[in-house]
């Protein structure tokens, strides 16, 4: 048996990240820190349903447990995020000692990471805040893991995080040191915003085969199984696929499923982390309000009586404009997250490296694609914005008229594509051909003397307009 590794915290997360493990020879110790309101802990239920995690050493008391671990010990939490993790952590400090490594699982915020990993370099604890994607299945069988925090800590966790992780296109482990401080649980976070995206895209796709062109999801399923041999390939069109062909009682089970998306957060921390850096991100923002739509039912329903009033008809579209509108809107899609990664890593000289976060993302996570497998080898070689690249401009000019004519064709339908048509909206507004800021400025500068800039003169001179105000 390798040395033991400590796991704090025994939820699905944490029993899949035990058995995964112990599938690769470690030895553990855990401890789960929740009891319920009769000191009972139901995690010992779950637990006791894998074979693999019978002979492995469970504490009730942290002491124990601290002192069952090999030095320095290596410990995971798994356990969810918010103030209760200080709470508790402040409450063990005494049972851990200098050169311990505390791996932060959870999807925590990465202010609050990079907070925690400051305050516990200074008790002499090594603090990782790790993203840990792809979901209770990979944990299990491989996740992508993005650590960050302490370097010192990472190259001591290293054999433990590469052990248990995917293994990405080149061969190699799906786990690289990010970055300091919060860097690690920053990338999680744009991952998952991408990821909304990638989702929300997907239900557009759906959606204009399902109720404008009239298929059935079968149907749907097999022109989008097409796409597997391109590069649309991944995961999420992977699952897509197997739920669309999934029927209960001669039903399709995509039927019955409520209309009503949740989401747990990460979108609304990736949209603030663009907008604090001035960058934007109009799909994920666009899936992300998607969703909130979706919760707001009771307007839709009344809302639905107007829409169903207008005509709707069986509607012709061409298969090669939605692949190219589906691959471009993607395209959109990533320069954004990779472009809010830039400027996050800039602003807190994190130094976060594309090339080398595109290589873990091949495998493992979640938006794991053919795509994405393209990107390791763009960003070896490129350091400006993605959509800058030569390769992916070619795209553009290529792709963009089938996109708009998708978005077309979605907007006389009155089909909801609000990915579709921000992934538009971006090539349109990211040129100079129509432009809408001069008009803005110079409001801006009527009401409140903010002055402008003039393109005829040098960028740095601040001008005023004596504006009719009769």
């Amino acid at each position: 048996m390798k040395p033991s590794v400590g796991i704090i915290g025994m939820g699905a997360m944490g029993c899949n990240l035990g058995r995964n493990l112990v599938a690769r020879g470690f030895s553990l110790s855990l401890f789960h820190p929740l009891a319920d309101s009769l000191g009972q802990h139901p995690h010992l239920n779950v637990m006791s349903q894998f074979p693999e995690l019978q002979d492995v050493s469970v504490f009730d008391d942290f002491s124990g447990f601290a002192q069952s671990l090999p030095s320095p010990r290596i410990i995971f939490m798994m356990v969810p995020p918010g103030n209760q993790v200080d709470d508790f952590l402040n409450t063990v400090i005494s049972s851990l000692s200098r050169g311990d490594v505390l791996i932060d699982g959870s999807n925590a915020h990465y202010d609050d990471t990079t907070r925690r990993v400051n305050a516990w370099k200074e008790k002499g604890i090594h603090f990782l805040g790790s993203g840990f994607s792809g979901g209770n299945d990979a944990i299990l069988n491989g996740p992508s893991i993005m650590p960050g925090g302490s370097r010192e800590g990472y190259e001591l966790a290293a054999p433990v995080l590469k052990s248990m992780a995917a293994t990405a296109i080149d061969g190699s482990p799906c786990c690289a040191y990010i970055g300091p401080e919060g860097a690690g649980h920053f990338v999680k976070i744009i991952h998952n915003g991408i990821e909304y995206a990638e989702m929300q895209l997907l239900a557009e796709v759906y959606s204009l085969l399902r109720w404008a062109v009239g298929l059935t999801p079968d149907h749907i399923a097999e022109v989008m199984s097409g796409w597997k041999t391109t590069d649309a390939s991944g995961y999420l069109l992977d699952i897509t696929l197997k739920i669309l062909r999934q029927k209960e009682d001669d039903r399709w089970v995509i039927d019955s499923i409520l209309d009503s998306a949740s989401h747990r957060g990460s979108g609304v921390w990736a949209v603030t982390a663009a907008a604090s850096s001035g960058i934007p991100a109009m799909m994920i923002t666009a899936a992300l309000h998607a969703r909130f739509l979706s919760g707001q039912r009771h307007i839709r329903v009344h809302l639905d009586e107007v829409t169903r009033s207008q005509p709707r008809k069986n509607t012709s579209m061409g298969t090669t404009d939605l692949y190219n509108a589906y691959q471009l809107a993607r395209l959109i899609n990533y320069h954004e997250g990779f472009s809010i990664i830039r400027a996050v890593s800039k602003q807190n000289d994190w130094g976060i490296n594309l090339a080398e976060l595109s290589r873990i993302w091949t495998n493992g996570c979640v938006i794991r694609s053919s795509l994405m497998n393209r990107f390791v080898n763009l960003w070896e070689n490129w350091d400006d914005e993605l959509v800058l690249h030569p390769e992916i401009k070619t795209t553009i000019a290529s792709a963009w008229p089938g996109l708009r004519r998708i978005t077309h064709m979605a907007s006389s339908e009155t089909i909801f594509t609000p990915c579709l048509v921000a992934a538009s909206q971006y090539i349109a507004g990211a040129s100079l051909r129509f432009p809408t800021a001069n008009l803005i400025q110079a409001q801006r500068d009527f009401f409140g003397s903010y002055g402008f800039r003039k393109t005829d003169d040098n960028p740095a001179n601040i001008h005023h307009f004596p504006w009719n105000r009769e």
